[in-house]
């Protein structure tokens, strides 16, 4: 079966995402409880040693620690949550400027790639894979799109995981509280035991994670060149789902990690706005 530039890009992204979860072993941060396993935590006096592991070296501890030195300062970890994914979204801007520019171009090619793919529809032999290979590389050319500068994106995904795996690794984060909410307990179990206020929360997840998916299809139709393409309709289903998927991990984990991803997809939702402006549409213009 035929899959679509597109969604290949999506399974590469799951299946990387998938090997740096087992390869750095983020399901085993938590019990079956939800709550912190002690030799997973962090906290002021974990040493910041490669005995930990060269992942954790490298990235989860030195935020970790950034986190505790903020919510220090600030008297409240949430925020330390905050500024740190702030802070490590502003080191990752360059790579994500020139990797949303890439995908943007791509975007706006699909409508002109599906009718090269319809063209060699059910044409098989080498001759004519070799003529549409040619042809997509003469639109990608002529445009001047890059094939590899949408996947910048992966350089960036360590960096987030290792963020998302310090989160929950925080050991105070398991006793604090923000707003009246208990950032260490699950919205699942405070839900089911009559804290309905843990809904909001959870609701703000799902529509921060849905607008952070679609914003830049949204911004997108900004571009007078812009014609939905097929792909971009199947690709509805698939945030959908992605949502779906983010909603279900903000119910059963600490809620500091859904204050964690409403952090994220409002940044990635103000990022996107910022470069389809500042980075795209004024070049464009010019």
């Amino acid at each position: 079966m035929y899959l679509d530039q597109r969604t290949k890009k999506f399974l590469k992204v799951f299946a990387l995402i998938a090997f740096v979860v087992v390869l750095t072993g983020c399901a085993q941060n938590l019990d079956k409880n939800g709550q912190l396993i002690a030799e997973r935590a962090i906290n002021e006096s974990t040493p910041w040693s490669l005995k930990a592991g060269f992942f954790d070296f490298i990235l989860t501890i030195p935020i970790a620690k950034g986190i505790i030195f903020v919510s220090n300062i600030l008297g409240n970890v949430a925020w330390g949550v905050v500024i740190m994914t702030i802070f490590i979204n502003l080191l990752i801007l360059p790579i994500m400027i020139k990797s949303t520019i890439s995908s943007q171009k791509m975007q706006l090619l699909q409508p002109e790639l599906e009718k090269i793919q319809r063209k060699y529809a059910g044409r098989k032999d080498q001759a004519s894979q070799m003529r549409q290979s040619a042809e997509m590389q003469a639109l990608y050319k002529k445009h001047d799109v890059s094939m590899f500068g949408s996947f910048a994106t992966f350089l960036t995904l360590p960096i987030m995981l290792a963020m998302w795996q310090a989160v929950q690794r925080i050991e105070f984060l398991y006793t604090s509280s923000l707003f009246g909410l208990n950032l260490g307990k699950t919205p699942m179990s405070q839900i089911t035991g009559g804290a309905w206020q843990y809904i909001i929360i959870v609701a703000l997840v799902g529509i921060t994670q849905y607008l952070a998916i679609e914003i830049n299809n949204i911004m997108l139709k900004r571009n007078p060149r812009y014609k939905i393409s097929k792909q971009q309709q199947q690709m509805k289903t698939m945030n959908i789902v992605m949502t779906v998927m983010i909603v279900w991990f903000a119910l059963s984990m600490p809620t500091a990690m859904s204050l964690y991803w409403i952090t994220t997809s409002l940044i990635t939702i103000a990022r996107t706005v910022y470069i389809q402006i500042y980075h795209i549409e004024k070049k464009r213009d010019k």
